[in-house]
């Protein structure tokens, strides 16, 4: 029998990966033969609320059959890594719920006295075996078999290493050796996250970005990771949607968690290591590019005239066939992207880098001091850089090149991701902060209008080709249409700078003591 698990939960530390074809037969030749496996047939049912209020608070509840034996477990996404989930197991009698198990644990609160239910099933065969290497223990388990909610089912395919004991450099180390012989994706998905979305609580929704935990006590270091963990879960996670079905909100969550991240590289550039800070850029660049050309074709045939609209013509018909074929040819080449061994390893890559990269172990005073230091301390200077850069870049800005313009558009997109990052941490004026963001998001918009005409005209030329006649000139009249108000969308952007001029940042210098205030312009100086 188990002790009753502690108020305090327990983590584990693991890595799941999705196993993709031959996989599972190419490791069990290789490293995990059948016969040296441990086999358990497991059936878990999850129960929560009519009203999923333990998939809202972000637990999930099972009880799960083992032979003779029922495990009660409560599992919550722990505020520490990527890899590392709060706990509460018990022993149980059977497979009902025991309350009992739950009076010390922080779920009956958000339970109230609604009704626990069962919402869904997982019946898997785990074959399992231990690796040990150097004084580290990784138990690595395979699990096959099936997530049925009501009528739908999905079938489950993973693999997930636990570290028993030892370093977690272990840990990366034996994923990245098997990664190098077999089709694994790294993910982040849960049972139970699979189970809700099939049982309707989250459906194909594009994942979005979560408000970032970073407050005015949390470190430089505690901070990075706190955005670059949320953007790689955003990553791998709509990557994983967009292989079920090639939605253009899942594409475009895709590209935004990639451009978190990114502006995460220059935000906290300072306190990160230079080879791990070249290898995220080149690695996160390729991917963004991969996925530019499906984002453009979506975005223009998201803001084209409806059918009922314009009176339709054998060219319009014409170029639209042709923007369709170029729209199925980018989302091809967006999906091998996905589907890559590279894109495998950048996952990989940056989830080990974030958790136990060299940055964490610079002994250098100034970044040592950024890493440890208060995140404010750190943010101040950079969004005093951002918010100048933007100001500089927009002086004389009816008189902009398109290539001028679509740079303050990406100086403007980053600021206010970093103003994201760090809202929390500059809580004295609330009001002046969200002021500032509404002007900022007001200013973005404008340009992003302003650059969806600039593509435009780039997309419609590339689906035209050579051809010329009835469709070169459709495609004309469409672009016309899309960029006949550039004037006024010019005119808007103009006077949103002027708004965004105005506006106060809420981090600004007279808000920090003398002292704070000295080591931040330093501090901006090396950055």
């Amino acid at each position: 029998m188990l002790t009753r698990a502690p108020v305090k939960a327990a983590p584990e530390l693991e890595l799941k990966f999705q196993l993709g074809a031959g996989a599972l037969e190419a490791l069990r030749a290789e490293s995990f033969p059948l016969e040296s496996a441990q086999i358990a047939q497991l059936h878990a049912v999850y129960f929560d609320t009519p009203g999923h209020a333990l998939r809202d608070g972000g637990f999930s509840l099972r009880v799960r059959r083992k032979g003779d034996t029922y495990i009660q477990t409560l599992k919550h996404r722990s505020t520490g890594g990527l890899f590392e989930r709060d706990e509460w197991e018990r022993e149980v009698p059977g497979p009902d719920l025991d309350l009992a198990a739950l009076a010390d644990t922080p779920v009956m609160a958000l339970v109230g006295e609604a009704p626990l239910a069962a919402c869904f099933t997982v019946d898997v065969e785990r074959r399992s075996h231990v690796w040990s290497d150097d004084g580290a223990q990784v138990e690595v388990s395979f699990d096959i078999g099936l997530v049925v909610a009501g009528q739908r089912q999905e079938p489950i395919a993973e693999m997930e290493l636990e570290l028993m004991s030892g370093r977690p450099q272990a840990l990366f180390a034996l994923a990245h050796d098997l990664q190098a012989k077999a089709s694994l994706t790294l993910a982040f998905e849960s049972k139970a996250e699979r189970g809700y979305r099939l049982a309707g609580h989250d459906g194909v929704a594009a994942l979005k970005a979560r408000r970032t935990a970073v407050g005015p006590r949390t470190t430089g270091g505690e901070a990075f990771q706190a955005v670059a963990r949320e953007s790689l879960v955003q990553i791998a996670g709509n990557a994983a949607l967009l292989q079920r079905a090639q939605n253009p909100d899942v594409l475009h969550q895709l590209r935004v968690g990639l451009r978190r991240l990114r502006a995460g590289l220059f935000v906290f550039k300072g306190l990160l290591d230079a080879p791990g800070l070249d290898a995220a850029r080149r690695e996160t660049r390729w991917l963004a590019g991969e996925l530019a050309e499906a984002r453009d074709i979506d975005v223009f045939l998201q803001n084209a005239a409806a059918t009922d609209e314009i009176e339709e013509s054998a060219g319009r018909d014409a170029f639209f066939r042709a923007l369709r074929i170029a729209q199925a040819d980018a989302y091809e080449r967006a999906l091998a992207a996905i589907r890559s061994a590279r894109f495998r390893s950048l996952l990989l890559m940056l989830g080990e880098w974030i958790e136990i990269g060299a940055w964490l172990r610079l002994a250098d005073d100034r970044q040592r001091s950024l890493r440890e230091g208060p995140a404010a301390a750190l943010a101040g200077p950079v969004l005093d850089k951002l918010d100048r850069r933007v100001r500089r870049r927009s002086r004389r800005f009816m008189h902009l090149e398109v290539g001028a313009r679509h740079d303050l558009r990406k100086q403007a997109k980053k600021l206010r991701y970093a103003t994201a990052f760090f809202a929390e941490a500059f809580p004295k004026h609330p009001k002046r902060r969200e002021r500032f963001d509404a002007c900022l998001r007001t200013l973005q918009d404008r340009l992003g209008e302003l650059n969806d005409m600039a593509v435009a005209r780039a997309v419609a030329m590339k689906a035209v080709g050579r051809r010329s006649g009835e469709l070169a000139f459709a495609a004309g009249l469409e672009v016309g249409r899309l960029t006949g108000d550039e004037d006024v969308a010019l005119k808007a952007a103009h006077a949103a700078l002027k708004a965004f001029r105005k506006a106060k940042p809420f981090w600004s210098p007279h808000m920090q003591s003398t002292d704070d205030l000295n080591l931040s312009r330093r501090r901006l100086r090396s950055v």
